[in-house]
């Protein structure tokens, strides 16, 4: 998997301003990533960002928000088997394990859209 590097501020990809992370696959050692974390500043954008975006959401209908989540899963299915050999790579967790917790995401989003319409009532007919 070719992990994104940067963060995504107001809807462009911007690379770190602060100190620099980097993981190593705990069994071999060698190095997965290296990125520089957000700066004060940069974090003070994301979320003034975040929270200028946050009423236009609000106003979509709950079928386009429920839309996206839905994509949402569509993207875990279809990049699991990527997703599984990071989860591995990073965690130093089997395979076969890292399969079924990637496989689990996509029940839990499900679960989460089910559990939110029996709680509110609030699904829109498509």
């Amino acid at each position: 998997m070719h992990a994104q590097q940067q963060q995504l501020i107001n809807g462009a990809w911007v690379a770190g301003d602060a100190a620099s992370l980097s993981k190593h696959d705990p069994v071999s050692g060698q190095p997965l990533w290296q990125a520089a974390t957000a700066s004060a500043e940069q974090v003070d954008a994301a979320v003034k960002a975040a929270r200028g975006a946050f009423p236009g959401w609000a106003r979509k209908p709950l079928s386009a928000r429920q839309a996206l989540v839905e994509r949402f899963v569509e993207v875990l299915k279809e990049r699991g088997e990527e997703l599984a050999v990071a989860i591995a790579s990073e965690t130093g967790t089997p395979l076969w394990e890292a399969r079924t917790e990637a496989g689990a995401m996509v029940g839990k989003v499900a679960l989460s859209l089910k559990a939110y319409n029996e709680r509110t009532g609030e699904r829109e007919k498509r």
